[in-house]
């Protein structure tokens, strides 16, 4: 979680540091290297130029059943190619590959925010209109834990600025942002939802006036 450590020894190989903490290796060629090299990209969030190539390789790996993407079948043909790494026999090596191919791509903020975006309702609030007035839609994310797998592959010794926070909560316009941002990103949302602005508010998920459900459009999250 705070830089590449030993992973660079497992991998065997001769490297040169590169900007992102990542790794490149001057002494394999072909799909090893490139295997390799996607390795250290994948568990890093800063990923330079340098790791275009393998990340190009890696996510242009697809398998499809009757016309649709067959994620199954993508994991499995993913972690055969990072297998094809010397360093996939090293101790650890196996669980952090599985890790990897299972939440590469679908763990970030980015991600996350879209697969589960949906819309929650913000009015004044009012002891006398039965109706409320200057009722406001509010993008929000109605998911505020990781699933199991994104855990595994954000949150663990061999990674790099990966790991991601909810700020705020569903109802009232949460979302995923990195670590590092969290801190002034929750300090902005308290200070927007407390206090005598926050409590002049009323949120559902549901439009007071017409019925309409925001909630419904945020989607589940394939657990594979």
């Amino acid at each position: 979680m705070k830089q590449l450590p030993t992973l660079v020894g497992a991998l065997a190989l001769t490297c040169a540091s590169v900007p992102s903490h990542a790794q490149s290796s001057e002494t394999l060629t072909g799909t090893a290297r490139l295997a390799c090299e996607a390795i250290l990209c994948l568990s890093s969030g800063v990923r330079p130029g340098q790791c275009s190539a393998s990340l190009n390789r890696y996510f242009d790996i697809r398998k499809y059943h009757k016309g649709a993407l067959d994620w199954s079948a993508t994991v499995n043909a993913r972690r055969a190619f990072l297998g094809m790494c010397p360093a996939e026999t090293a101790a650890g090596m196996g669980p952090r590959l599985d890790a990897i191919t299972r939440g590469a791509g679908k763990c970030d903020a980015e991600y996350l925010n879209t697969t589960y975006a949906a819309t929650s309702y913000r009015y004044p609030y009012s002891l006398v209109e039965y109706y409320p007035k200057d009722v406001t839609p509010i993008k929000t994310v109605t998911q505020n834990k990781l699933p199991a797998y994104c855990v595994a592959y954000n949150d663990h010794a061999w990674t790099y600025d990966l790991t991601i926070k909810y700020v705020g909560d569903p109802l009232r316009g949460g979302r995923w942002v990195k670590a590092s941002e969290y801190p002034a990103a929750q300090a902005k949302w308290e200070a927007e939802h407390r206090g005598v602005w926050g409590k002049r508010w009323r949120y559902s998920w549901q439009h007071p006036i017409t019925g309409e459900s925001g909630r419904q459009q945020g989607r589940v999250l394939s657990s594979n």
